[in-house]
């Protein structure tokens, strides 16, 4: 199992439209990535222009595919306008 922890800050007065983008990926990788365990956006209580994903892959070829499907890549490329700075990775794997 792989684990990503991506945190996202959205650039001031960016936040709805950046929520609103989180939540068309949890609706395209829920219908389309079976090996996709778990992929849930949280919101920040401290601060609203955070959003940190948990996201959980059967393997690495899952996690690969999903950086590979054109609905990932298209709103990568909406990145420099809704982010403010490149996003935060975490890639962990399971303690055996």
């Amino acid at each position: 199992m792989i684990t990503l922890i991506a945190r996202l800050k959205a650039k001031p007065g960016k936040e709805s439209l950046l929520y609103e983008e989180c939540r068309n990926m949890v609706k395209l990788v829920t219908e389309k990535e079976p090996d996709c365990k778990m992929y849930v956006p949280h919101v920040s209580e401290n601060n609203p222009l955070e959003v940190t994903f948990v996201e959980k892959y059967a393997n690495k070829e899952a996690f690969d595919n999903h950086l590979n499907t054109p609905y990932f890549k298209a709103l990568t490329q909406k990145f420099d306008d809704l982010l403010d700075g490149e996003p935060d990775l975490q890639l962990l794997k399971e303690l055996d």
